[in-house]
């Protein structure tokens, strides 16, 4: 049996906004913590995305599927990759309820910060645009 003490715990916030073709704009946040848990050897991250503001403008923007993806970085600067870590959720849906998630995987020693941005998937081709990322600093 493992011991899952969640130290250390780090917060995170990302604000980003969508902006449409006639100057339609949606306000969108990702939120949450990091924890790592069993003495380093996983890592958790518990989140949130919302909408913060523009309603009525989200037809304007096209109504995209929003996701969360990760990255982690190591010491030596080498990357893990992005790789989605929630499911896609309709922005329209998101002004209802916010959309959660929870991803957990393995923390090598090597590993110091995980990446978190948010993906907007648009029309039917799926066109993809992403937000800035927030390092999440867990190793110094």
């Amino acid at each position: 049996m493992t011991q899952s003490l969640e130290l250390p715990v780090q917060e995170f916030c990302l604000d980003w906004t969508l902006t449409g073709d006639e100057g339609g704009r949606v306000g969108v946040t990702l939120s949450g913590q990091v924890s790592l848990l069993d003495n380093n050897r996983f890592y958790k991250i518990d989140g949130v995305v919302y909408v913060t503001e523009g309603d009525a403008d989200i037809r304007a923007v096209g109504n995209p599927c929003l996701s969360v993806r990760r990255n982690g970085v190591e010491k030596t600067g080498r990357q893990w990759g992005w790789e989605m870590c929630s499911a896609r959720k309709r922005l329209g849906a998101l002004t209802t309820m916010e959309g959660y998630f929870v991803r957990t995987g393995y923390w090598a020693p090597a590993d110091r910060a995980i990446q978190l941005s948010l993906c907007a998937e648009t029309g039917w081709s799926r066109r993809k645009s992403y937000s800035p990322h927030v390092t999440v600093r867990m190793v110094d």
